[in-house]
């Protein structure tokens, strides 16, 4: 049975589940009635310093695979409709340059359309698999207001000590009609 997480806990992965190398990031949500919005779920690749390693160290609805190979994005899905997760990214630890791998969730409008808030998002989840099992680990329900927000930080994965550890953040990243571009902002050297 997997485990809820709060907003802010913190998991020793490799101590929690040893010999996991492999996992998976499904992100699921549902829009309110009569509303629709392009959700996407992205992955930076971050350094020591808490930036990108490099200038092309994400993994998006436009590049699919990173640089190192290490993570591997399902596709856009630009509804949400339908059961189960609507966008799914693998991720290889073993193989993977990054010592910090970061989950966002951005909306996008399009350039004659207002900013797409996650006000409009219901039942959006973040779980965590062991990619070998396909067993769900850890579940994490982003329930907290994030009504003007277009960008968020979802989860975090990162070593410290040789260990892998999981975050769980929940946190507002910008307000624009791209929330990408305010995470590159963020995140860029």
């Amino acid at each position: 049975m997997p485990i809820s997480l709060v907003k802010g806990e913190r998991i020793n992965l490799t101590k929690e589940n040893p010999g996991l190398q492999k996992l998976k990031i499904g992100l699921s949500w549902d829009m309110k009635p009569g509303l629709t919005a392009d959700l996407d779920a992205s992955i930076l690749l971050l350094g020591d310093d808490g930036k990108m390693i490099r200038e092309d160290s994400i993994v998006f609805y436009n590049q699919l695979t990173s640089f190192d190979g290490a993570v591997v994005h399902s596709g856009d899905n630009r509804t949400g409709d339908g059961d189960g997760d609507d966008e799914v990214i693998s991720v290889d630890l073993k193989k993977t340059q990054s010592q910090e791998i970061l989950a966002v969730i951005t909306s996008y409008a399009d350039p004659n359309q207002e900013a797409v808030v996650f006000g409009r998002i219901k039942n959006a989840t973040v779980k965590l698999y062991d990619a070998e099992t396909n067993e769900v680990l850890y579940v994490f329900d982003l329930t907290e207001d994030m009504s003007n927000a277009t960008s968020m930080e979802m989860v975090r994965l990162y070593k410290h000590n040789g260990e892998w550890k999981f975050n769980a953040i929940g946190e507002r990243v910008g307000s624009s009609k791209n929330g990408l571009e305010d995470v590159v902002n963020k995140y860029s050297k």
